[in-house]
């Protein structure tokens, strides 16, 4: 019994010996089983001075900068086309011969005119030699009767018929030169006719105005095509120079204030999505137009570089047009989030940043020591996709940008943790749940107002804004 408890006590005093000693080993071993606290995953940015470029987007239609609509000023069969629609012309080159028989009888006519005007022309002339003739012996006669009737040779009656011969010759002289001006009238409008008949003629034969390509062929060989000198007629055909292409872009009007001649733009042909060509503003209307939505544009056109290649006419596309330049620190605008001011702790509250006259304030969440920081800021100008921070941040520090579905719910304080970017998961759940809705086709004008956008629909996922307008370092 003895021998048993002598046992026991050994057992135990060498249990509480190991114990002492592995005491610290055994803590650390029992804390480390212990699970750590849980953190946000999160996308950071390192923020340093950048420039951003604030823009304007507009729609618009490529269109060649020199075209020219080839219509008939007569009206005629076609004969003959020498050329087809995609084919080179030069300046001068016959496009379109029209039948011109009846227009060469209405010339032979207008001569025919002219001819049968001159002769009665001719005979009035010689009908006026002759009266001139009667006219002046018929004044002599009238000199010799008055003078027999001033001797009493001749009576009254003898030397009254003298007058009045003399009277009515002259009258007819008279009438005669009246109708050798009439003559002499239509004879000039024989002439006219003559040359209208002439240029009819000359343009039954259509020589091409400008170097170029057809760019379209409206009518065919045997079609009739009406035209008149005062009223342009069919169109036949199109002329274009390629070479040099604009963009006639529809400028909302409450962006036209910003907007210059010599601006760079950045030119979007949709049939040339992975193409991004450089331009420049060359005209701004300066009458408002109205678009097909009832909205107010000016229409702007912007000559593209066209980096050596034919691009086709008509196409769609969208343009960005460079307005101001800034420097400075620049966010993603998804990272900049709205508070509420009564829900912000009290010493971020008491910040001067902090309107407390509004219900809510901006601000943007940087990580320090692996917490989330509310930090209120003052947003600048920005583009679709960036904005300028004013004031509240600094350079160096590390800012939260995404997932917006955190930034909705992240609190002051929270730990959080960089997300691991190569894990395919969370590429694969950002993939489906952080894509940004953007303007269809650049139809609307890039923001820029100065303040933090407003941020995506609270039953979505934040979306990856892409950028559409690069900043200075991303080109």
């Amino acid at each position: 019994m003895k021998i048993a408890l002598i046992i026991m006590l050994a057992l135990a005093a060498t249990v509480v010996g190991g114990a002492l000693l592995a005491g610290p080993k055994l803590q650390a071993a029992l804390s480390a089983l212990k699970p750590e606290p849980s953190r946000t995953e999160v996308r950071l940015e390192i923020l340093e001075p950048r420039t951003l470029v604030e823009f304007v987007s507009a729609p618009g239609e490529v269109e060649p900068r020199t075209k020219v609509d080839i219509s008939a000023l007569v009206s005629a069969r076609i004969e003959d086309l020498p050329l087809r629609e995609g084919d080179e012309v030069r300046k001068g080159d016959v496009i379109v011969r029209l039948d011109d028989r009846d227009l060469q009888a209405v010339l032979e006519s207008a001569k025919a005119r002219r001819d049968g005007e001159r002769f009665r022309l001719e005979s009035e002339r010689a009908r006026l030699g002759g009266l001139l003739n009667t006219l002046a012996f018929a004044r002599k006669e009238l000199q010799r009767q008055q003078d027999l009737y001033e001797t009493g040779d001749v009576s009254r009656k003898i030397f009254d018929n003298a007058e009045e011969r003399v009277v009515d010759l002259e009258s007819s002289v008279n009438a005669t030169h009246y109708s050798l001006s009439v003559i002499e009238s239509s004879l000039a409008g024989s002439e006219s006719d003559i040359t209208r008949a002439k240029d009819g003629l000359d343009n039954t034969v259509i020589l091409a105005p400008m170097d170029g390509l057809i760019t379209a062929l409206n009518m065919e060989v045997g079609e009739q095509v009406l035209g008149t000198f005062n009223n342009i007629g069919s169109t036949i055909m199109t002329i274009a120079d390629l070479s040099r292409m604009i963009l006639k872009a529809h400028v909302a009007e409450s962006d036209i204030a910003s907007l210059q001649e010599g601006q760079a733009a950045k030119v979007h042909i949709n049939a040339y999505p992975d193409v991004v060509f450089s331009g420049t503003v060359t005209q701004i209307a300066l009458q408002r137009s109205t678009s097909s939505d009832g909205s107010g544009i000016f229409e702007t056109e912007v000559e593209i570089d066209l980096q050596g290649r034919r691009i086709y006419s008509g196409l769609a596309a969208n343009v960005d047009i460079d307005i101001a330049t800034h420097e400075g620190l620049v966010v993603p605008s998804q990272a900049i989030v709205e508070r509420m001011v009564e829900d912000l702790p009290d010493e971020i509250r008491r910040s001067e940043l902090v309107d407390q006259s509004k219900r809510t304030t901006s601000v943007v969440y940087r990580v320090v020591d692996g917490k989330a920081v509310c930090t209120p800021v003052k947003p600048g100008p920005s583009d679709l996709t960036h904005t300028v921070i004013l004031e509240g941040l600094s350079a160096g520090d590390a800012v939260i940008t995404r997932p917006y579905k955190v930034l909705e719910k992240i609190k002051d304080g929270e730990l959080v943790k960089e997300e691991d970017k190569d894990d395919e998961s969370l590429a694969g759940d950002e993939a489906e749940g952080d894509g940004e809705a953007t303007p269809d086709d650049g139809s609307e004008t890039a923001s820029t107002e100065t303040g933090a956008p407003a941020g995506p629909d609270d039953s979505t996922d934040e979306p990856e804004v892409e950028a559409a307008v690069e900043t200075e370092t991303e080109r």
